[in-house]
Order: structure tokens, then sequence, then C-alpha cells
């Protein structure tokens, strides 16, 4: 049996925010509004498994910022041609009509961390911004991201249930796994008072709304939501995929059917 279960679990990009010229949001903007994440789903989902664009909640989850919404924020518009044309303005206000060099910090592992990073670094090349891809084995590369001892890294993120709290507090100010250390006052402000609020549609518009926090100001580039793919016996009975990637192996439930 081969079955493709969604996953909470997403690829994008963490921005080093005391390093020049990333400091500066109009950079930042042009960054993400390189990326044709349309594009990039088609391109990179039959390599490998990333191909659900969203914004920092899955689409298939209650959570999500709805489409219309989405498609305002810089780099989810389908219009390519114009999200290049104002990268390269807000380049040129920023000091970079020419572009600039910087390096993309990855993880020297195939799938789909070469293949992600490799769209990127060809996408910057679009508005001026070449970027050395630089591998580095795993040790070294969650080292580097802990000691932000990079300019640009590459970042999976994902969590076990997809709540807001759980799922969100990664990219508030003291967040451990905030590895660009960006400090946005307003975007904890909304991750602790959705925290609090019991009324159910309340706190769906504070999780919009701290979606556009991050996504208007570019602090962290969401990149794409990944599928598994999984191949089991026919004979398998009793397991269900989970869209966790590390709460999916409970398997106290399962037995083997007789052939």
């Amino acid at each position: 049996n081969l079955e493709y279960p969604k996953s909470l679990s997403f690829w994008g990009v963490a921005i080093n925010a005391d390093k020049k010229p990333f400091d500066d949001v109009r950079v930042r903007k042009a960054m993400t509004l390189a990326i044709n994440r349309y594009d990039m789903a088609k391109t990179l989902y039959p390599l490998s498994g990333l191909g659900t664009v969203g914004g920092l909640n899955h689409p298939n989850t209650k959570w999500k910022l709805p489409e219309e919404e989405l498609q305002l924020m810089p780099g989810f518009g389908k219009d390519y041609e114009a999200s290049i044309k104002e990268a390269k303005r807000l380049l040129t206000e920023a000091g970079y009509p020419n572009g600039f060099k910087t390096a993309l910090h990855n993880r020297a592992v195939k799938l789909p961390y070469i293949d992600f990073g490799v769209y990127l670094v060809s996408a910057w090349k679009k508005i001026g911004v070449e970027a050395e891809h630089k591998l580095v084995e795993s040790a070294s590369w969650i080292k580097d991201l802990r000691s932000r001892n990079f300019a640009l890294a590459v970042n999976p993120a994902g969590s076990i249930t997809g709540d807001p709290d759980e799922h969100m507090v990664r990219w508030t100010s003291t967040a451990p796994n905030n590895y660009g250390r960006f400090k946005n006052a307003r975007y904890d402000d909304l991750f602790h008072q959705q925290s609090r609020e019991i009324d159910e549609a309340k706190r769906l518009q504070l999780v919009h709304e701290m979606q556009k926090e991050i996504l208007e100001n570019a602090h962290w580039l969401s990149g794409l939501f990944w599928t598994r793919i999984e191949v089991r016996s026919s004979l398998i009975r009793g397991y269900s995929a989970h869209p966790s990637h590390w709460d999916n192996r409970r398997l106290q439930d399962m037995w083997l059917a007789k052939e």
C-alpha cells in the first residue's frame, strides 16, 4: 500500500536579525518576494515531497490563514512578475540596486534540504542576490543554527498537535528555536492573548494576525509544507497515518493479517 499523508512539518528560512543587510525589512521582503512558491511546489513535490503552499499553519488545519488573505502577503501573490519588480524596487530603495552576496547554510541531506536550498538560491539570483549554498553535515548545521553562525539558514519547523500554543511559540522573541533571534513585540503580545482566549472565533482571529505579523515583516521565510510517502505491506491493519513527523509511530493497535 502506498499512502501520502500530509504533514505539519514545513521548510523555511531563518534570517539572522543582526546580520546586515537583513536588519532592513525591505531586504527581507525582497528575499521572500523572489520566491515563487507555487512554481516551487510543482518543481519540488515530485523530488522531495515539499508541495503544499501555506502561511505558518498548514492549509488543511483550522488555524490556516484564509487564501484571500495569504495571497496579500509578500511572496504569496500569484503575479510573480509583479513580485520580482517589487523586490528589485525594495532592494534599490534599501541601497542595493545591484543586489548583494550572502550565504545560505544548509544541512547536507539530499531530501528535502538540498533540493529546497538549490531552488532558493536560484530564485534569489533573479533579484541580483548571489547566495553561496553552504552545505554542512548535520551536527555542524544545528550547531550553527543554535550559535547563530549564519546569515540565512534552511530551517524546518513543525509540531505534534498543530495548536498555536505549541506550533507558533517558536517565533516569540525568547523562544530557543527562534534561531534568527528577531524580536517583534506585537507578535509576542498576540501570542499571549491567543493563549488565554477562550472564545474560539476570537482566538482564530488572533492567530491570523500573528501569521500576518511574521509574513508581512518577513522575519522568517515560510517555504512549503511536506507530504510524507509511506509504503506498507497490505497485511498491516490498524495503522493510521499521523500528520506529525514526531508522533506517528505508535504501533500498539496494529496487527498483521494472515495472507
